[in-house]
């Protein structure tokens, strides 16, 4: 302790050594990442496989607005975003339940930078395996497309976009619900407020009229915001929403402020 006191960049790099340690001695991470590569993937595999299979039967105007990007990569947003916010919320409220944000404290008792560097493991582990699933996902479906000679490359334009768009959006969901769970200490509690608030949220803004709706739907987290993050076709997204990176910036604007909020409150109140 003594050391790690007189060097505070040791200690720092210790907390991300422990921090790493913990994600990875449990095995619900384990599941949980193993869960959002299948289920980008196997979107990928089911959507694409059967866009091509369809595709001879299918409509001159539906071939238009088919945006083969979208279809392979999708799936790791829509389902991602389910799946992290179980990893997102036992990163920060495991140690609650268990009493061990004690230990923790103890070891590192600077609670900014233990709240830092939770936070940055979970985004470093996060964003790996999302970014990698998404360039898998996207290459699974533009293999089975194929047949359809409409398959995306990445040198088009905002194929590249889409890919690592869909990939953030799963790793900022993550870290919304990291912030929520510094806030409520609670891991049922952060995920049922996540659920609400990208899912149920979007869902109950749409009994507005037409047009309330069209001036707050962009500044909604969640929702349709997942199309403009994938789509590489304007037509295809909600013409009431910002750009595609313009909707993450919104997204990540609401991240950010559960962060703080978070990381005043993992400072200020007993352990």
């Amino acid at each position: 302790m003594a050391v790690l006191a007189m060097n505070p960049r040791a200690s720092v790099a210790g907390t991300l050594r422990s921090e790493l340690t913990k994600l990875r001695s449990v095995r619900s991470t384990y599941w949980t990442l193993f869960l959002l590569v299948v289920a980008g993937v196997a979107w990928a595999i089911a959507d694409c496989a059967g866009e091509a299979s369809h595709w001879p039967q299918m409509a001159a105007q539906d071939r238009l607005g088919f945006d083969p990007t979208q279809s392979s990569i999708v799936g790791l947003a829509e389902l991602g975003q389910l799946v992290v916010v179980v990893l997102g919320a036992l990163t920060i409220t495991s140690e609650y339940s268990t009493g061990m944000i004690r230990t923790s404290l103890a070891v590192m008792p600077r609670r900014g930078a233990l709240y830092a560097a939770k936070a940055a493991v979970l985004t470093a582990v996060t964003l790996v395996v999302a970014v990698v699933t998404s360039f898998i996902s996207f290459s699974a479906g533009q293999y089975l497309l194929r047949g359809t000679h409409v398959a995306a490359t990445l040198s088009q334009p905002d194929v590249l976009r889409a890919v690592l768009g869909s990939a953030t959006y799963v790793v900022l969901s993550a870290l919304l619900v990291f912030g929520l769970g510094a806030i409520l200490r609670s891991t049922a509690g952060a995920m049922t407020t996540a659920f609400g608030v990208l899912f149920l949220v979007p869902e109950l803004a749409k009994a507005l009229p037409s047009a309330w709706y069209a001036d707050v739907v962009r500044w909604l987290p969640g929702g349709d915001v997942v199309n403009a993050v994938t789509g590489t076709r304007i037509g295809n997204s909600n013409p009431h929403l910002f750009s595609a990176w313009g909707e993450l910036a919104v997204f990540a604007g609401y991240v950010v402020i559960l962060l703080v909020v978070g990381a005043l409150a993992f400072s200020r109140r007993d352990a």
